[in-house]
């Protein structure tokens, strides 16, 4: 009998990410146009449901379109020296040996989710490509045993690991309340990383939201109609091997003295530069506690100082930032149109808007739960953790002081949980990981969706229970 329970949920979940693949494949626009479409919605909502007119809302997108400068170069250099990281031969070893493991589709998916929650809980950044990356190695290890496995469902498991990201090592809401001189910092003081990031209610919520990851994805294997890894990304894996990398050949790299050529690939010099910024984090580290000094641009630091380790030398270093900027070049071109966006939501009002409504009908029990439902609807708009902090932080902060029995550190934990919940909704992150893969949005994009209204529930359940104070 439980045998007969097991496969009719296990079938039901099948069908569910089946039928949701369809819908998404039929109907979502290109990443970039999803971003231009956004952009005349947010518009068309400023101006419906604010006092700004048409020219007001364009001067606003044009602000904006700049203003998250800053922000955009943080990102960018968090993503790309992640990339690099990710690409570095031992990280590419290590993924390449634990792609060989699986021995059936499930296992392979649930490999490919352990793989994705961890290194997403680590660095928003780095699991876009950790997650692409092995997604195809496990794709290509299978496709070599003959195994059969729905290679959409591989990648889209890999690009779950984003789901947790901002209740973990990088949450940039986290991390820039710990930074000094944040814009908020002559309200709310600097917040250390251990008020928000390391508590119980941040743990408990994310650790739920984690395994439910892990269950939910393998259940939704197909039995038939299985899509398997392009037959180009295989080619692509063969070269790579004959080339031993896909790197000596680059027509990029330059020869043109012996002593530039002997910096160039000095070991002793790049793993010394890497080692040299670890012993300032690590003299940083020893002299202060690690939860009180932790921030975004130290998080960059780490990432580019274990990059030059790795890599060993700058030549290979450079080479795979090169590629990475490549990879990334929608995701740093799109930073700028969401910034317009931001521009909108936050000179118009609107994001205020979507908070102070939220604010309206809060109570001491209820409010987390609305600034997570608040926040991850902006998220929507502004697919930028930092950078919706940014617009709304300040009103939300203010709200939270007006409610009793609330806290704003328990705010921020609610915040980051919206924030991070419509990312599986929200193309914009998922350019890196597809890149890689050698696949389009809408072919993954139905088996996230399933997973957001599921964790939806577990999340909206989360910020009730800290709201009575279980948690």
């Amino acid at each position: 009998m439980s045998t007969k329970l097991t496969r009719r949920v296990s079938d039901s979940f099948t069908a569910l990410g089946a039928g949701a693949s369809q819908v998404v494949q039929r109907y979502l626009p290109n990443a970039f146009i999803f971003a231009l479409l956004l952009t005349f919605v947010t518009m068309v909502l400023a101006v419906a449901l604010t006092p700004s007119g048409p020219v007001e809302v364009t001067a606003q997108w044009g602000e904006g379109f700049w203003y998250v400068i800053t922000f955009s170069m943080q990102a960018s250099l968090a993503l790309l020296t992640g990339w690099a990281l990710a690409d570095s031969p031992p990280v590419k070893r290590v993924l390449g040996s634990l792609a060989t493991v699986p021995s059936s589709q499930r296992q392979a998916i649930l490999l490919t989710a352990i793989v994705g929650q961890l290194v997403g809980l680590f660095h928003w950044g780095m699991v876009l490509i950790v997650g692409g990356i092995f997604a195809r190695e496990v794709g290509i290890a299978m496709d070599r045993k003959d195994i059969e496995i729905h290679y959409p469902l591989l990648v889209a498991t890999a690009y779950a690991g984003l789901l947790p990201w901002h209740q973990g090592l990088s949450g940039a809401s986290y991390l820039l309340s710990a930074t000094p001189g944040h814009f908020l910092e002559g309200s709310i003081g600097v917040i250390p990383v251990s008020a928000t990031m390391f508590t119980a209610a941040n743990l408990v919520t994310v650790g739920a939201v984690v395994l439910l990851t892990l269950v939910l994805m393998p259940l939704m294997a197909p039995k038939e109609d299985l899509l398997t890894v392009p037959a180009e990304t295989l080619r692509s894996a063969d070269a790579e091997i004959a080339t031993d990398g896909g790197r000596s050949a680059d027509p990029h790299r330059e020869r043109t003295s012996a002593l530039k050529d002997a910096l160039v690939d000095s070991r002793l010099l790049c793993v010394g530069t890497g080692l040299v910024m670890w012993s300032y984090l690590g003299y940083l580290f020893a002299t202060s506690p690690f939860t009180e000094v932790l921030n975004i641009n130290l998080f960059i630091s780490a990432m580019l100082g274990l990059g030059f380790v790795f890599h060993t030398s700058f030549r290979s270093f450079f080479e795979v930032f090169r590629e990475a900027i490549e990879g990334a070049s929608q995701v740093i071109i799109q930073f700028q149109f969401y910034g317009g966006i931001m521009g909108i939501m936050a000179a118009s009002g609107l994001a205020e808007l979507i908070a102070a409504t939220a604010a309206n009908y809060a109570t001491e029990t209820t409010w987390y739960l609305l600034v997570f439902l608040s926040a991850g609807t902006v998220n929507f708009f502004v697919p930028s953790g930092g950078g919706q902090w940014t617009v709304t932080g300040e009103l939300l902060v203010n709200a939270t002081r007006n409610i009793p029995g609330t806290d704003i550190e328990t705010m921020m934990i609610a915040f980051a949980m919206g924030d991070q919940w419509t990312n599986m909704i929200q193309p914009f992150w998922a350019i890196p990981v597809l890149g890689i893969a050698g696949l389009s949005i809408r072919d993954m994009m139905g088996y996230v969706a399933v997973l957001f209204v599921f964790s939806g529930v577990v999340f909206g359940i989360g910020t009730l229970l800290m709201g009575f104070g279980v948690l």
